[in-house]
C-alpha cells in the first residue's frame, strides 16, 4: 500500500470539513424549511432548505474517494 501524498492529506481535509460544515448547515437551518422533498415521518424530512447541506455532502464524499 502506498503512503498518502500530501494532495490526498489535503482532499481529506476539505472533505472533513466540507462535511462538518454542511451537518452545521443542517442543525442550525439558516435557509427557509421551503417545500418538503422527502417526508421521514410527520415531523422530520428533508425539505428544499437542506439542498446545499447534502450537496456539500457530495462534494465531501467525492474528495474523500
Amino acid at each position: 500500500m502506498s503512503r498518502p501524498t500530501p494532495t490526498r492529506h489535503r482532499r481529506r481535509l476539505l472533505a472533513l470539513v466540507l462535511a462538518a460544515v454542511a451537518i452545521g448547515l443542517v442543525v442550525v437551518e439558516p435557509f427557509p424549511s421551503g417545500r418538503v422533498l422527502l417526508s421521514l415521518t410527520d415531523t422530520h424530512g428533508i425539505d428544499a432548505g437542506d439542498i446545499p447541506a447534502l450537496a456539500m455532502l457530495l462534494v465531501a464524499a467525492c474528495l474523500a474517494v
